[in-house]
Order: C-alpha cells, then sequence, then structure tokens
C-alpha cells in the first residue's frame, strides 16, 4: 500500500515538473541582435501592438525586446532595480515555449535583452493574454526581495499579447480590456 501511494505521488511531481518546465525552451540560446537598444532605457518590454501574428500550425519565432526596468512601482512611490528575473510565463498558446537571451533569465540594470517565443502552435487562434512572473533585487544585495510580480500590473508598454491566427485569416486586432483565450493544457511539440 505505501509502495503504491509512494509510486502515485512521485508520478504526479514528475508529470507536474514536465508539465511547468515544459513553456520553457530549456537550454535553448537566444542570439543577441541588440534589437532593444531602440527601446527607452527602463522602458520594459516593446508593446504587444509591435509583435506579428503567429500562425497556426507553423514553425513560429517571435522576438521581444526589453530593456530591464530601472524602476517599479511600490506602495509609497518606487524601487530602484538592481537585477530583473523572468521566473515564469504563463497562458502560452500549446505549441510555444520561451527562452531569453540570458541563461538563467536575469539581467541587470542598464541591460536589455530578447524574450523569444518559438514552436509549432496548436492552440486556437485569438489574443492571448499570458501573464509573465517576474522577481526583482530592489536592495542591490543580490537578493531578489520583490518576487512573485505580475509583469501586466507593473508595465509601462501595457499587456503582453500574443495573437494566433489561421492561414489567410486577418490578425485579430488587440484589445487590452480583452481576457483573452485560455491556453490549452497539451503540451505536445515541445
Amino acid at each position: 500500500m505505501k509502495k503504491h501511494f509512494l509510486i502515485t505521488i512521485l508520478s504526479v511531481l514528475i508529470l507536474g515538473t514536465n508539465y511547468l518546465a515544459a513553456q520553457s525552451c530549456a537550454g535553448k540560446q537566444v542570439a543577441d541582435n541588440s534589437s532593444y537598444l531602440k527601446l527607452k532605457k527602463g522602458s520594459g518590454f516593446s508593446g504587444s501592438y509591435a509583435l506579428p501574428c503567429i500562425q497556426k500550425d507553423y514553425q513560429a519565432e517571435i522576438n521581444v525586446p526589453f530593456q530591464t526596468f530601472t524602476t517599479i512601482a511600490h506602495l509609497n512611490g518606487e524601487d530602484t532595480v538592481y537585477a530583473m528575473r523572468i521566473d515564469k510565463i504563463s497562458n502560452l498558446p500549446a505549441g510555444l515555449c520561451w527562452a531569453t537571451t540570458s541563461a538563467n533569465n536575469m539581467f541587470k540594470p542598464g541591460e536589455g535583452g530578447i524574450l523569444q517565443f518559438s514552436g509549432v502552435v496548436i492552440d486556437n487562434p485569438g489574443q492571448y493574454n499570458l501573464t509573465m512572473v517576474m522577481s526583482f533585487d530592489t536592495n542591490g544585495d543580490g537578493k531578489f526581495d520583490r518576487t512573485d510580480v505580475n509583469y501586466n500590473i507593473i508595465s509601462k508598454t501595457g499587456k503582453l499579447i500574443l495573437r494566433v491566427n489561421t492561414t489567410g485569416a486577418d490578425c485579430p486586432s488587440i484589445d487590452y480590456t480583452s481576457p483573452g483565450v485560455t491556453a490549452s493544457k497539451e503540451t505536445s511539440g515541445l
């Protein structure tokens, strides 16, 4: 009985870990093309309106340039950012994964980088409002004291949105007030 229980628990943990990590392009190296230099320092990520539509059932590679935030809002004002780390991105259309120009997804003040989404979308067409969870060092001590920060709350450029269409269809217009499409839980193709 104990043996079956242990095997069940281990199976759930392994499958759960694989699903959570499936949307990160583990080990993928993104080339640094310096496109982030066109953005204002400390501004965060380029606006979703600038991102092309992803065509369902075709290989896609979308680069989102960014500049590390210089400050983030706090209850009584703003905190200075000494380091920023992208921890997790959820609601990615099934078939896509993400990677950055930094192996550990960590960026120092004044640094820029590229967040890349790649893969073959097998999910439904529509607008996918992504949730990016980040951590920040606001004390300058190398420790991330602000964790589980939702990018959509601190963003200066709006929500991070990916749009998916089908061959020959128009790309859906961005609607920042729409809750968007919920990604399926399939992870095939990753």
